[in-house]
């Protein structure tokens, strides 16, 4: 039993540091001796785990995917899917990084690693809004697919572009004044959305 839990301990450890190189580094970037390094493994105990750069790769994304939750959950109102979905990317600001790296260095049209389990977590996200448009909490003559996209661009955003946000704003995304505007705003404006 002690050999399985240490198993499982050293796979989570080394998945941790790859999403940590990744999202330092980007895919193109992140080295397995760097990743071998963070989670404190030999690189050789590493391809004991995964064959190479791209299964870690996938694993990290399938892992982090299958951990997501409906962008509803979380409360009631217009507001709870935008501010839910806000405060879930400000609590893994690394899962931010690591986004915003995979989409700088893949076209659109390239194939999406671990695209299956991405699409379950953008399904389930999709019916929470959808939900809350049958409910009209929120605009049912919105289209939902376009929706999900503004409410995870405006969760995103801030968080990605902190250059900007800090010029725009004149507050970076990591001080709790901006994030607390930022909710307020976000409630807001689904306020208004909401509005017959």
């Amino acid at each position: 039993m002690g050999e399985l839990r240490d198993a499982a301990r050293t796979r989570k450890k080394i998945m941790e540091a790859a999403r940590d190189e990744f999202a330092a580094h980007g895919f193109a970037g992140a080295r397995i001796e760097a990743i071998a390094r963070r989670a404190g493994v030999a690189k050789q105990l590493l391809y004991h785990y995964f064959s190479g750069k791209e299964a870690l790769f996938e694993a990290t994304l399938e892992s982090k995917f299958g951990q997501h939750r409906p962008a509803g959950a979380g409360g009631e109102g217009p507001g709870a899917a935008f501010v839910q979905r806000f405060r879930t990317a400000l609590a893994d600001p690394v899962w931010v990084r690591f986004l915003t790296w995979e989409a700088a260095e893949h076209e659109p049209s390239d194939q999406i690693i671990a695209e299956d389990v991405r699409r379950e977590s953008v399904a389930r996200q999709m019916a929470a809004v959808a939900e809350r448009q049958a409910r009209g909490e929120l605009p049912a003559d919105l289209p939902t697919d376009l929706l999900v996209l503004a409410i995870a661009s405006l969760a995103l955003y801030p968080l990605g572009y902190g250059q900007i946000t800090r010029m725009v704003a004149g507050q970076a995304p990591d001080d709790p004044a901006f994030q607390a505007r930022w909710v307020a705003f976000l409630d807001q404006l689904a306020q208004r959305l909401a509005r017959p």
